[in-house]
């Protein structure tokens, strides 16, 4: 086998680690040494590598001396910066932050990586302070859809540098943030498979914020499994080998809103994957789902509980001197909320309440799927052209995945094909609020059966 393990699945490797086959500090060698080769100095914000090589000499003791951590111990692992880890500033992607003293504590689902033994490679770029489904960065640079072609091609955002890692297969895994779409965005963009929790689903401690009503703990990885096992472990639980499951679940495919302004290709490459899903004996039923028009009035008649909270967090700062340091885009978006009242929050906390008990109920153990994002990737330069493509853009390529958010909804993005132009396209599994588990072993069964696995 070629010792180039690019886009292996984290399991996969984990099976190599056990066999003697490969050692982590090969495996972490490789990873700085792909880092160097592909010329992106956008996707990593800070690389850690000296204490990678440290912890990989240390797991590869411990697998001598038979007393690993976790099946994973020695996997490396990428991480979004704005999860604190201790020795690395939490910069947000911003330059405000970007000189920010080092934590001294890890954030919770950092620390349970490094109880399982898994090795941080380094910390990627965002949108800053997380505030954007395109990925640029006009601070530390886009990272570049690895599709691109001769145009370069956004990644998705905001955990651009996260899914570009994976997609580029610099790590196996990474971890990112998801608060109106952030993690299904970008792994549906870069072809990869991207999980966005519950809000509750993950111990959040030591992450920073965007929206603490919405952000929510995401994962990209190559396969499923992946994302299975590495929930595991971001939960602190025991690694468990989990089979996908066999049941067929009933899919709902609504027809309210997900599917306006829907590109051609996307389209096709849907329905192409329900049409093998319902070769395989899925019940999927199409129809209209009124939840979603009610989310969409509210937010235009209200605005949404992300500027709100965004902007209450950087009050001090959008009052400040450093204001003229952010990337003004996000810095004008933020600014809207001065149209804010305090009945428009009330209203809009007091309806997710009512809609997430709505949705529960309306979908019991089915699950949701439509396409991740109505588009591909957009280019790069178009974006930073011009400001009215680029709120426009934006917004659709938020609308299909900010429902999930306010509404709780897990899911998961999976590839599905690709356009005319080379550009990947994902398909998003969801389910009812805190059925995270669910919606992972069920993504699971169906990513094997669009992949022809079973």
């Amino acid at each position: 086998m070629d010792n180039d393990q690019r886009h292996e699945s984290a399991s996969a490797l984990a099976q190599r680690l056990k066999s003697g086959d490969l050692t982590s500090v090969d495996l972490v060698m490789q990873c700085f040494e792909r880092i160097r080769r592909c010329g992106d100095e956008a996707i990593f914000i800070t690389l850690t590598e000296d204490s990678a090589m440290a912890a990989a000499k240390a797991s590869d003791q411990r697998r001598a001396e038979d007393r690993v951590l976790s099946p994973w111990d020695g996997i490396p692992v990428a991480w979004k910066d704005l999860v604190d880890i201790p020795g690395t500033p939490t910069t947000a992607a911003s330059a405000v932050y970007e000189h920010a003293s080092a934590p001294q504590r890890a954030a919770t689902v950092y620390q349970n990586c490094e109880n399982a033994g898994l090795i941080c490679i380094g910390k990627t770029n965002l949108s800053e302070f997380a505030y954007s489904g395109l990925g640029l960065n006009p601070h530390f640079g886009t990272p570049v859809n690895p599709y691109s072609t001769d145009d370069p091609r956004a990644p998705g955002g905001s955990s651009a540098g996260s899914a570009v890692a994976v997609a580029a297969g610099l790590v196996p895994l990474a971890v990112g943030t998801d608060t109106a779409g952030s993690v299904r965005v970008p792994a549906a963009f870069c072809g990869v498979k991207g999980f966005k929790s519950s809000q509750m689903h993950y111990d959040k401690t030591g992450v920073f914020p965007l929206s603490t009503s919405l952000d929510s703990l995401g994962t990209f990885a190559h396969t499923v499994e992946d994302l299975v096992i590495f929930d595991q472990i971001l939960r602190g639980t025991k690694v468990e080998a989990t089979p996908a499951s066999n049941d067929l679940p009933k899919i709902i495919i609504p027809e309210t809103i997900v599917f306006d302004a829907l590109e051609d290709d996307v389209r096709t490459c849907f329905d192409a994957a329900v049409s093998k899903l319902e070769a395989k004996g899925f019940e999927i039923e199409r129809q209209a789902f009124p939840i979603f028009d009610e989310v969409a009035d509210l937010f235009a008649k209200h605005g949404t509980l992300t500027v709100a909270e965004a902007a209450t967090y950087h009050e001090t700062l959008l009052a400040s001197a450093d204001a003229d340091k952010m990337d003004q885009r996000v810095r004008d978006r933020m600014l809207t909320a001065s149209q804010f009242t305090a009945q428009d929050y009330v209203t809009l906390q007091w309806a997710r309440e009512r809609l997430e008990k709505a949705v529960c109920e309306y979908l019991g153990d089915a699950l949701m799927l439509f396409p991740t994002v109505a588009i591909t990737a957009p280019s790069i330069a178009a974006l930073d052209g011009d400001d009215t493509y680029f709120i426009q853009t934006n917004l659709l390529a938020l609308r299909n995945t900010m429902l999930g958010n306010y509404l709780g909804m897990p899911g998961v993005s999976l590839p599905i094909g690709c356009d005319a132009k080379g550009l990947p396209i994902g398909a998003l599994v969801s389910g009812a609020n805190l059925t995270d588990r669910n919606v992972l072993a069920h993504a699971r069964r169906i990513q094997d059966l669009l992949d022809g696995v079973s």
